[in-house]
């Protein structure tokens, strides 16, 4: 197994093991005005700095998947890092403690609509989930509960959702 050690990056079998301070600081670096006032017009709140979606992805193929960090640059409350969280949370060992913990903190829409649905539906409990958050009070939740249901009976097969459904 070959290791590197590259200041506070290493190399690890061709997977970069980053901490959440090289996240936020790698985030920073790629933030654009341009980009964030865009942003700050659909809906996102701060804070965040205005991450290219491309930037988020070639951050996201360098760390893969990674269940453990994605908690960290979630936890900031900043978007680019939340998005990002997204994109490297392995969804199957997602509890139901850390979506309610991601939906809690999802103030933005594009968190609350896109990022915190795709990994409920993808995890073990998205139907749970998604008929838990659709009567929540906070229209950040239900709008995350509405998102979770309607991705979770597109990816998964629809007798078995149906059937869960009914049985509730």
């Amino acid at each position: 197994m070959a290791f590197y050690k590259l200041d506070t990056l290493s190399l690890l079998e061709n997977k970069v093991l980053m901490t959440v301070n090289d996240i936020m600081a790698e985030l920073q670096s790629f933030g654009d005005e341009k980009i964030k006032t865009l942003l700050l017009k659909h809906g996102v709140k701060e804070p965040f700095f205005g991450v290219k979606i491309e930037y988020l992805k070639s951050i996201q193929n360098n760390i893969k998947k990674d269940y453990q960090l994605a908690k960290g640059p979630y936890a900031t409350g900043n978007a680019d890092a939340q998005y990002l969280a997204g994109l490297i949370a392995d969804d199957k060992q997602m509890t139901k403690a850390d979506l309610q913990t991601w939906v809690e903190q999802a103030l933005s829409n594009n968190i609350s609509e896109y990022t915190v649905p795709w990994i409920a539906a993808e995890s073990n409990y998205g139907i749970e989930m998604a008929l838990e958050w659709i009567y929540s009070d906070q229209p950040h939740i239900a709008a995350a509960g509405w998102s979770t249901l309607s991705n979770t009976v597109s990816l998964k097969p629809a007798t078995n959702y149906l059937f869960q459904l009914c049985a509730s």
